[in-house]
């Protein structure tokens, strides 16, 4: 089988569960030796070279580093925009680190936000960001179409004076299917993403929007996503956005026979809150 979706044993789940926990650390280094006037080129070759270290071979998407208003995907935001630029980090600028490496035939897809200094807007959104994880896991289990969830998301956002900028994401997507795809000595590439897991994304999205019996690997808010929640692995990454800033997370959501449950229970971001929730705290 060239692509797996569903149905993954044990073993493959603590596969899918220790390569998040790779991806979330790499980031998570490169977060902590982030220093002012580093470029969004210089940190994106950091991250590709640390996962070549631990054996990537091909990424579905390259790494992105995204810095200051350039999170909050601002404008006529295209795919190529994604791309690093020269943008030098200065004090108190947002971070988005992001990268989807796919170790051994394993995808997985991972976001890391951050504020490089102390910016109270930055934590607010943050914080907002966490309400997710836990209305869009009751949701699944409520059986409510993926459909209503990301609409559910993005009207949440906007109320809250957010936009809820994963809609310029390619594909519009809340969330898409983490797979695992057979492990081939040679991986094509496609303008520097792998060309299989993309080639299939696009396949079988477009023959969901053609109505087919088949449903979409995306989790957006068009009519393909109009269903029940359906089993397998799931990467979420609700991103807000404002004038000036944004802020994400990523990580898998595990649906089985239409309950859900996240593949790690403490995950960066989560332990980002909790510290960001005991600081208002105290204050």
């Amino acid at each position: 089988m060239l692509i797996k979706t569903k149905n993954f044993s044990d073993k493959e789940f603590d596969r899918f569960k220790k390569y998040q926990n790779l991806s979330f650390e790499i980031l998570s280094t490169v977060a902590q030796e982030l220093v002012e006037g580093v470029t969004e080129k210089e940190v994106a070759r950091k991250l590709v070279k640390l996962y070549r270290q631990e054996g990537v071979a091909s990424f579905f998407h390259l790494p992105v580093a995204l810095f200051g208003e350039r999170t909050a995907l601002p404008g006529d935001w295209s795919i190529g925009h994604f791309f690093p630029r020269s943008r030098t980090l200065m004090p108190n600028d947002p971070v988005i680190l992001d990268a989807a490496p796919l170790f051994n035939g394993f995808l997985v897809d991972t976001s890391y936000s951050l504020c490089f200094g102390k910016d109270s807007e930055h934590d607010a959104m943050m914080l907002h960001l966490s309400s997710y994880r836990e209305s869009i896991r009751e949701a699944v289990n409520q059986g409510q179409s993926f459909k209503s969830i990301a609409e559910a998301v993005e009207s949440t956002m906007l109320t809250s004076g957010y936009k809820p900028v994963h809609q310029k994401h390619p594909g519009e997507v809340l969330g898409h299917r983490a797979i695992k795809t057979t492990n081939l000595p040679f991986r094509p590439k496609m303008q520097g993403f792998d060309a299989i897991s993309l080639s299939w994304f696009k396949f079988m999205d477009g023959l969901a929007h053609r109505k087919t019996a088949l449903k979409s690997p995306l989790w957006n808010s068009s009519e393909a996503s109009e269903h029940a929640p359906h089993d397998g692995l799931w990467l979420v990454e609700p991103h807000a956005g404002n004038d000036r800033i944004g802020a994400k997370w990523e990580e898998i959501l595990v649906i089985e026979n239409g309950q859900a449950h996240w593949l790690d229970d403490n995950p960066p971001h989560v332990e980002y809150w909790a510290k960001l929730s005991s600081v208002n705290h105290a204050q």
